[in-house]
Parts: C-alpha cells; structure tokens; sequence
C-alpha cells in the first residue's frame, strides 16, 4: 500500500492556544476526535510536568469549540457516574523500536532478495485458494520504496505511542499488529475474485489509529447509561475524519479497502481493550 497524496492540516503550529488539559491520554483524545468532528485542526500535547496531556488548537476557533466541548460532555453525563482511574502508560520506545528495526530489516532484505516480495505480500488467491496463511501478518512488513517505508514508520510511531499511552506499550502493539493481520485477511477475503495483492504496514498504522477511536468511543459511552442522544459517537466521526484524511490518495497505488479494514478492525480491539481495561480496574 502506497502512501497517500492527501495531506492533512499541519500536525503543528506556534499560533495554536490551549483548550484543555487532560490526565489520560484516551480524554484528550475524545476531545480531539470531537475537534476533528467539526472539521478544525488540533493536536496533543505532554503537559511541561509530563504528569497529563493538553490539546491545542486554532485561538479563532476557540470560544466555538469550548461551546462544543462543554455540549459534547452536559450530554454525556449522567448523576453520579462512576469512574475508573486508569494508570498513564509509557509510550512504548522499546517495542516501536523493534518494530523500526524489523521494517527496516526486511526492506533490505526485499531488496536483496526480491522473491521475498512474492512470497510475503497479502494475495487474495494465495491466502484463501492456496492457503499461505502468513500472507496478512508478513505483508505489514513489506514496502514498495523508501518513501512508502519511511512514511508508514512516521505515522505508526506516532499513532502508536498514542496506543501505548493508552492501554500499555506490549499490549498496544500486540493489538496493532493484530488489527493489521485481520485487515489484511478481511480486505483479502472481500476480493476473492480479483487477483489482488498488497503490501505494506499502512493497514496496522490505521488499525492503530482505530484502536484510539474505538478507545476513545468507549470512553465516551463509559458509566453513562441513558446517553441523551448519539452524540457518543462524535469521536467515531472523528476518527473518521482523520481516515478520509490520511488513507485516501490520487495515487492509484493506494489500497483504500485495506486501510478502511485496518480501521475498522482497530475500532473493534479498542472497544474490547476499553471494556477489558475497565474491567480489570474494577477488579
């Protein structure tokens, strides 16, 4: 899977003004998601003690978006909820390194020994008709180039520091990959018909960035059990947003079906890591 030619608002900027402060990295996320939702850029940051996260976003939208937020959280609520403290996690340096390290690894490899592309990448045909049942987990390790390669490490370190923030580092790339893996199977068994192939770890990068929204959806339906309306599922529009504007190119290289699996899959790990994450805090 190539790179996407969409290009998203600036991650950051120096005119950008605080809007809230947050002590779990999955809170900040939700109001980013809702952010997003209205169509404005934002962006998180580590609070200058390290102890919580603040998001930032355009001073000229401000006073809009703390109407929105302030909206968003009066129809969330319900009397008395219960909460659940949740213990901030590293952001996974070790296991993000490893991942680094085995792209790049197998980039060199590939280009040494091009048979290792046939073998690898996701086919439609050699997973369901021949049953090479490898094929959805080694194609995250493959790559078209250099510019393929070094975007997809970008954005899944990014992404993925969010995830390991959020549920624990092993636990966060455990389920990274594995939302990636079932995309692949999932996007590959939709295409049976075609002889279809890709490669590339895009689908894990935008299954990490599912498991933040399916995280962040659980977040906001959490200890609120007569919601007012939908508005619980703004962070799901959220993550959308940042789908359309991320996994979807000019290039026709672009495997959009494999990044809407990797999403949708990620959404579904991150609503079953809220609830167990939950579940073993009320233990």
């Amino acid at each position: 899977m190539s790179k996407p030619s969409a290009e998203p608002p600036p991650a950051e900027s120096p005119d950008f003004v605080l809007i809230g402060c947050y002590v779990e990295m999955a809170q900040a996320f939700e109001s980013v998601l809702v952010i997003l939702a209205m169509g404005l850029a934002c962006q998180i940051e580590k609070t200058a003690e390290g102890d919580g996260y603040e998001v930032l976003a355009d001073p000229a939208a401000a006073s809009r978006i703390h109407a929105e937020l302030a909206i968003y959280a009066q129809e969330q609520a319900v009397p008395a909820p219960v909460r659940v403290e949740v213990a901030d996690f590293d952001g996974g340096a070790l296991p993000a390194a490893l991942w680094v390290l085995s792209l790049c690894v197998v980039f060199w490899l590939q280009q040494e020994h091009p048979a290792i592309i046939a073998r690898g990448v996701s086919s439609s045909r050699g997973i369901l008709v021949q049953g090479e049942w490898w094929r959805p987990f080694t194609a995250l390790f493959l790559h078209a180039d250099r510019i393929h390669l070094i975007s997809n490490i970008a954005s899944g370190v990014l992404f993925g520091t969010w995830v390991c923030r959020s549920i624990g580092p092993w636990l966060g790339w455990t389920l990274i990959l594995a939302a990636g893996t079932l995309g692949n199977a999932l996007n590959a068994a939709s295409r049976l018909d075609e002889r279809f192939s890709s490669l590339g770890a895009s689908t894990a990068v935008f299954g990490a960035l599912g498991i933040l929204t399916g995280l962040a959806v659980f977040q906001a339906t959490r200890d609120r059990a007569r919601p007012s309306s939908f508005r619980h599922l703004v962070p799901l529009g959220g993550g959308l947003v940042l789908l359309s504007w991320l996994g979807v190119g000019s290039d026709p290289r672009t495997d959009v079906a494999g990044h809407v699996c990797g999403f949708a899959v990620g959404v579904l790990l991150g609503l079953i890591a809220g609830w167990r994450r939950r579940a073993g805090a009320r233990a």
